[in-house]
C-alpha cells in the first residue's frame, strides 16, 4: 500500500521575515513539506499552477494581486488547491471576506507552531476525506541522498541501513551507489557486482525495464543499483543517464536512496536538486566540522534549497570537547538525528558484509536508524533534544567564527 503523502504547502507573503519563520516552525513537521514560496499574488498564482501545492498559506495583503483576489482565482481555477488566509487583522469582517474568497481557514498573526500545524492539518483533512483516491493517484518515490564532505564519516553505513530498515516495513526501495569511482554498497551488504550501472548505460535506451535488469536484489528486499566494478567504467555514466534513471524509477518505488561520493559535481548536483531529503552527515571530528560548514555555505551561494538539508551526526561521542548544541550553533542548522558510536557493532557488521539494523536491532547505533526511519515514513516522536557538552572555546572560535 502506498503511504500517504507529506501536505504539500505553499507560502505566500511579500515579508521575507515572516515566510523564514514559517518555514522554521514547520521544519520537524514531517507530514508538511513546503514546496515552494512566493513574494507577491502573481506569483502564488504561477506557483501553484506549476508545483500544485495541497495548501497555500497566503497574506491577505500582498503587492500586485492580494490574497483575496488570488484566493478567488485558485478557489476557480485549481479547485483541488486549499487556501488558508493569514493577517494582522482579527475583525470578524475579514474572516468573512476570506471565506467569501474561498479560503478554508484564517490565522491572525502571529500565531503559534501548533495553531499552524493544526490549521494546515485540518484543513487538508477536510479536503481528503471524501477524496481518498486522490492519495494513490501518481505514487512518486521519496528521494534521499546521503551526502559528506569528506570519506571516513559513515555515510555509506548509514545510507545502507536506512535502505535496509526502510525494505523491511513492506517499502518498495532502492538504493543507487552513485559514488561510481570507488562505490562500497555492494561490499558493505556483501554482494559481488555481476550487474551495475556502467551495464544499465550501455542500454539503447534507460527504462525501468532496463532498470530492472541490472539490478540487485539483497535478502532484505532491498533493491541495489551499484556501482561500477572498476574506476575506468564511472565515465560511461552521465548526466543525463542518472537523471533518467530517477525519471523511470520513481513511479515503481517508496523511496530511492542515493549514496554519493563526497564532491559536488554536474553529476552529484543534479541528484541533489532531484532529492526531496538531503542527509548531510558530519562528525564531531574537527576537519568534518570545518567542511560542512563550508559544504552548507557552498549550497547556500548557489542558491540550494535548504529547507532539504538535514544534519545527521554520527559517530557521536560525549566529552570530546564539542557537543550538539555547539555544531547547531556554529552550523545554524538542528540536528535531525544522531548516530552514537558503538565501533565493535558497526566494524563487525561491516565485515561480515551484514546490516546491523538487522543483525542488532537492540543496540544503540540500530535504534538510532530505526528512529531515523520512522521519522521519514511518519510523523513519529523525534530523536532526542540531549544537549552536548560545552566546547573549547580556542576550537570553537576557530570552527565557527565569523
Amino acid at each position: 500500500m502506498v503511504a500517504a503523502p507529506r501536505i504539500k504547502l505553499l507560502i505566500a507573503d511579500d515579508m521575507d521575515e515572516l515566510r523564514s519563520n514559517v518555514r522554521r516552525m514547520l521544519n520537524n513537521q514531517e507530514n508538511i513539506k513546503i514546496v515552494g514560496e512566493a513574494r507577491n499574488g502573481k506569483e502564488t498564482i504561477e506557483k501553484v499552477k506549476e508545483l500544485q501545492p495541497h495548501i497555500v498559506l497566503m497574506d491577505i495583503n500582498m503587492p500586485e494581486l492580494d490574497g483575496l483576489k488570488a484566493a478567488e482565482m485558485i478557489t476557480k481555477d485549481y479547485p483541488n488547491v486549499q487556501t488558508v488566509i493569514m493577517s494582522i487583522q482579527s475583525e470578524q469582517e475579514y474572516f468573512r471576506r476570506a471565506m467569501k474568497a474561498g479560503a478554508k481557514d484564517f490565522l491572525v498573526k502571529p500565531f503559534s507552531t501548533n495553531d499552524l500545524v493544526e490549521t494546515i492539518q485540518n484543513v487538508f483533512n477536510s479536503w481528503i476525506k471524501d477524496r481518498p483516491e486522490l492519495l494513490h493517484e501518481d505514487q512518486k518515490a521519496e528521494i534521499i541522498s546521503f551526502f559528506a564532505t569528506k570519506g571516513g564519516v559513515g555515510r555509506t553505513t548509514l545510507a545502507v541501513n536506512l535502505a535496509v530498515n526502510l525494505a523491511s516495513r513492506n517499502k518498495q526501495v532502492l538504493l543507487v551507489d552513485s559514488s561510481l569511482q570507488f562505490g562500497d554498497v555492494a561490499i558493505t551488504l556483501n554482494q559481488p557486482i555481476k550487474r551495475s550501472i556502467s551495464n544499465l548505460v550501455e542500454a539503447e535506451e534507460i527504462t525501468i525495464g532496463e532498470i530492472e535488469k541490472n539490478l540487485v536484489r539483497h535478502e532484505s528486499g532491498l533493491d541495489l543499483l551499484l556501482a561500477p566494478k572498476e574506476p575506468a567504467l564511472a565515465e560511461a555514466v552521465k548526466v543525463d543517464h542518472l537523471i533518467k534513471i530517477i525519471d523511470q524509477a520513481r513511479h515503481s518505488y517508496h523511496y530511492i536512496i542515493f549514496d554519493l561520493p563526497p564532491s559536488i559535481t554536474e553529476k552529484e548536483l543534479a541528484i541533489l536538486d532531484k532529492s526531496d531529503l538531503v542527509l548531510l552527515v558530519a562528525t564531531l571530528e574537527i576537519s568534518s566540522l570545518k567542511n560542512t560548514k563550508l559544504c552548507l555555505k557552498t549550497f547556500n551561494d548557489i542558491n540550494f534549497d535548504m529547507g532539504k538539508i538535514k544534519l545527521i551526526l554520527n559517530k557521536e561521542i560525549p566529552n570530546v570537547g564539542i557537543g550538539k548544541a555547539d555544531l547547531e550553533a556554529g552550523l545554524a542548522i538542528p540536528v535531525y538525528a544522531t548516530v552514537p558510536m558503538e565501533s565493535e557493532i558497526a566494524q563487525r557488521s561491516l565485515n561480515h558484509g551484514e546490516a546491523f539494523v538487522a543483525k542488532a536491532p537492540g543496540s544503540a547505533i540500530a535504534k538510532s536508524i530505526i528512529g531515523m526511519a520512522d521519522r521519514i515514513v511518519g510523523p513519529k516522536e523525534g530523536v532526542s533534544n540531549e544537549t552536548g557538552k560545552s566546547a573549547i572555546l580556542k576550537i570553537k572560535d576557530l570552527l565557527f567564527g565569523s
